[in-house]
């Protein structure tokens, strides 16, 4: 797997989430690749993706909330 570069701006900055996107892109795409060669198709794959991303979203979220209750 390729490397997924780090930021070049600071937290904050408009562009992170640009960057943040093309960084993550060549490894979605590998990763999705990988996934068709293993014999999954290209539609349950993204369904699942999604899945697992949501299931995080509402992790972070929960831990966020937490932290903010306890300081």
């Amino acid at each position: 797997m390729k490397q997924i570069h780090s930021p070049k701006s600071s937290p904050g900055n408009i562009e992170r989430a640009r960057e943040c996107e093309e960084a993550l892109d060549i490894a979605f795409k590998e990763l999705l690749e990988r996934a068709a060669a293993a014999g999954w198709q290209e539609a349950e794959v993204a369904l699942v993706l999604a899945d697992i991303a949501d299931a995080h979203v509402m992790d972070v979220a929960k831990r966020r909330k937490q932290a903010e209750t306890y300081n």
